[in-house]
């Protein structure tokens, strides 16, 4: 009886043990489909018409892609995820979140929120490590628009107002903040200006 208790143990701490992996691994699949999905809507010019031609042909990556506005690119963190539509909790399981869906690229202030896990990597995780200057790439159905890091700064969860339209369009990333705390009250902001 004991060897059977004892093995039962290991096999509990084995498997608490290989849990964090076999999630991470899944993560990565799902985020893989997702940009293999978007990248197989061809010309990004015409998002919106191809999203429709493959929700007609495929229906499990129509799926996948329902809500996508475009892909954001940040070479310096290794991101590359898919944007969707608001903020809810299937989008930024899914990716990043545009925050007021309403606006658009290249001509308002852009809100994208993402999470920040204790997992290296994972969407908005290495936010912090951006500084003034840094390149970020937003693909969407207008075409990809660049944008260079201007300010990163932290403000408390109720500062909304760095979300505000301003003279010039902008990209305006949004994550919680200190990363690992639970239900922090403070956001980390990384804001970038268009380049012409």
């Amino acid at each position: 009886m004991r060897k059977i208790m004892g093995l039962f143990f290991i096999l509990i701490g084995v498997a608490i043990f290989l849990y964090p992996l076999y999630e991470n691994m899944q993560y990565d699949r799902e985020q893989q489909q997702l940009l293999d999905s978007f990248a197989q809507l061809g010309n990004t010019e015409q998002l919106e018409q191809a999203s429709m031609q493959v929700e007609q042909t495929n229906e499990d990556k129509s799926d996948l892609l329902k809500g996508a506005r475009g892909l954001i690119s940040i070479d310096k963190i290794d991101l590359d995820m898919l944007i969707f539509d608001g903020t809810s909790t299937e989008a930024l399981s899914k990716g990043i979140g545009m925050i007021e869906p309403q606006k658009e690229f290249g001509v308002n202030n852009i809100g994208l929120a993402g999470h920040r896990a204790i997992t290296k990597g994972k969407q908005f995780n290495r936010l912090d490590e951006l500084n003034v200057n840094d390149e970020i790439q937003v693909t969407t159905s207008i075409g990809t628009l660049e944008f260079a890091v201007v300010d990163t700064f932290v403000v408390h969860q109720s500062e909304v107002s760095v979300l505000n339209d301003q003279d010039e369009p902008l990209l305006t990333l949004v994550t919680c903040t200190p990363i690992g705390s639970r239900n922090p009250p403070h956001r980390l902001i990384v804001q970038a200006a268009l380049v012409p």
